[in-house]
């Protein structure tokens, strides 16, 4: 099966929780992806300096599971040279933010937290 991870709140233990999941489920080998939206991309700031430690990020990142980062809403958290950094994907289809459609569409579950 196949499951988007859809983050979206600026809690560290809320996106913790989520990769955990995301991972496991990646694991039991299902499709999955991870799109961070709204508020949730401005944890990659201290995910870059460290303010925030969260080793399942670069576990999700070797897995290539994390798909992209809302393009907007980045950029509105002054987030988008901690996420080229950390070398996650931007992606703004939808008048600059994530186009979740194109998943619907292409069977994907949501899953959100």
């Amino acid at each position: 099966m196949k499951y988007l991870f859809l983050a979206t709140d600026e809690n560290k233990m809320q996106l913790y929780h989520l990769l955990l999941n995301a991972i496991n489920f990646h694991e039991k080998g299902h499709e999955v992806a991870v799109v961070l939206e709204c508020a949730s991309p401005k944890l990659l700031i201290g995910i870059v300096d460290g303010t925030i430690k969260l080793p399942v990020f670069d576990v999700a990142m070797k897995m290539r599971i994390i798909d992209h980062a809302c393009k907007a809403c980045t950029a509105a958290f002054s987030a988008t040279e901690a996420a080229e950094k950390l070398s996650v994907p931007l992606k703004g289809e939808l008048k600059g933010h994530s186009d979740l459609l194109k998943f619907a569409e292409d069977g994907y579950s949501i899953i959100t937290f």
